[in-house]
């Protein structure tokens, strides 16, 4: 009897333990055939009506995708070209996260008297009590539009803040900053303490191939100027030990008697012995040294 009274406590115990995780649970109302979730981010399973999303997974829709998720009265509808991940955290008193970082969401969110669900972006936050809103993100700009309900938006880098109502929406984007915009009237915007996104943005970063391939191309265009100048002095040098090759009576590069036989322009490396004008000279090659005049000699 004493035995059968235990575990009859026991069931009692783990009965409100039970029925909390499973009102925690996030199950799939309607799926189509392009959605998938993960749990590390590298191996992904399909889902399908009637599954339960693991807390923290991932999921992920594709173009045609479209999945609706549903907890108690709380609803997540994730359209096409869509991934966030959800995490729930607490007991007695329950908070969602969710990490959004592309594509739009429809979020139905129970009432209570504390902020209880964020909706994590790149470029926004929004905190709710309890409200339908919808949630979009893009490659450069994330936006909240609200049916029902209130939502406090913050955007990270310009540390902006506004409260958005029914009929009301606000935009942040990267370059921008934050903009407003309601049916009757608009939610007006404060100053916060600029914070940092939890969330990374999709596509906006360089791929180390592209910055690699960029430094090879300068590299390979630096050569090809360097090469074409070593080509060019080259050039230059040839055509001075062209001109030097006539010779004159002044420098020489070479040792010997000569006669000056014809008319040189140029400065030729050597040793040797001349005069300017007309004169004798000491060196094969003849012509014209620096003054421009003929060299005479005798040849060897």
């Amino acid at each position: 009897m004493l035995a059968v009274f235990r575990i009859i406590v026991v069931a009692w115990i783990l009965m409100p333990a039970a029925a909390l995780a499973a009102a925690d649970d996030w199950r799939v109302v309607k799926a189509t055939d392009q959605v998938t979730y993960s749990i590390d981010e590298t191996h992904w399973m399909s889902l399908r009506a009637g599954d339960v999303v693991p807390n923290r997974a991932s999921v992920s829709t594709g173009p045609h995708g479209r999945v609706q998720l549903s907890r108690g009265v709380e609803n997540i509808t994730f359209h096409p070209n869509t991934r966030a991940s959800i995490t729930t955290t607490g007991v007695l008193s329950r908070k969602t996260e969710v990490l959004q970082q592309i594509g739009a969401l429809d979020l139905e969110i129970e009432k209570r008297s504390q902020p209880h669900t964020t909706v994590q972006t790149p470029y926004l936050a929004a905190v709710v009590k309890g409200t339908i809103f919808h949630v979009t993100v893009g490659k450069t700009k994330a936006s909240v539009s609200v049916d029902r309900g209130l939502v406090q938006v913050t955007s990270f880098d310009r540390g902006q803040q506004s409260n958005v109502g029914p009929r009301q929406s606000v935009t942040v984007d990267n370059k921008t900053g934050m903009t407003v915009g309601g049916q009757r009237s608009r939610p007006q915007i404060t100053s916060v303490e600029p914070t940092v996104a939890k969330v990374p943005a999709l596509g906006t970063t360089k791929l180390a191939g592209e910055t690699k391939a960029s430094g090879a191309k300068s590299t390979s265009s630096a050569a090809g100027k360097g090469s074409s100048s070593s080509a060019s002095n080259a050039g230059n040098n040839a055509d001075s030990k062209g001109n030097s090759s006539s010779g004159s009576s002044g420098n020489s590069g070479s040792n010997g008697n000569g006669k000056s036989g014809g008319n040189g322009n140029g400065n030729s490396s050597g040793s040797g012995n001349g005069r300017n004008g007309s004169g004798g000279g000491n060196g094969n090659s003849s012509g014209n040294d620096n003054s421009g005049g003929h060299g005479k000699g005798k040849d060897k």
